[in-house]
């Protein structure tokens, strides 16, 4: 898993711009997640994805932040999609994915902003060879639930 995750994090970060810093990526429980999520956002129950950023510098191409993925969604997600190892794989680059984008600026509250988000992910990924894993183009009246950007103080 950690090969994946680093080349998807390379292939973004290098896509959106970003040629330093440092990002941490955590995978974690749904019950680490939860208390994580509540924390931050306010929010019961776990999400799938949070992006932390630390100390970034967009026009410096700078990145500092954390992400945290959570494994439990992410199976739980994949087995709406066959159930297998490669789509929970997939799964959980997508929320480094959009993490990232997260970071880069991205926001996906609006529909506007949703459809560009979203489309973005699917690009990034079909050039990983992961496919469409969130598929936007079918998505594209739903809105982003469960996932949040946070900030630690």
């Amino acid at each position: 898993m950690v090969p994946l995750l680093r080349r998807v994090a390379e292939h973004v970060l290098a896509a959106e711009g970003f040629r330093s810093g440092t990002l941490s990526i955590a995978v974690v429980s749904a019950r680490a997640m939860s208390a994580l999520h509540r924390e931050f956002t306010g929010r019961p129950g776990p999400t799938d994805v949070l992006a932390f950023d630390l100390d970034s510098d967009r026009r410096a191409g700078r990145l500092d932040a954390e992400v945290i993925l959570c494994a439990d969604v992410a199976r739980r997600q994949a087995a709406t999609r066959g159930g297998t190892l490669q789509a929970a794989r997939a799964e959980l680059a997508l929320y480094l994915v959009h993490g990232i984008l997260h970071l880069a600026g991205y926001d996906d509250h609006a529909p506007r902003q949703f459809v560009t988000m979203h489309l973005r992910e699917d690009e990034l990924l079909e050039r990983l060879g992961l496919g469409p894993v969130f598929n936007a183009a079918s998505s594209r009246s739903a809105g982003c639930i469960g996932r949040a950007r946070a900030r630690r103080p």
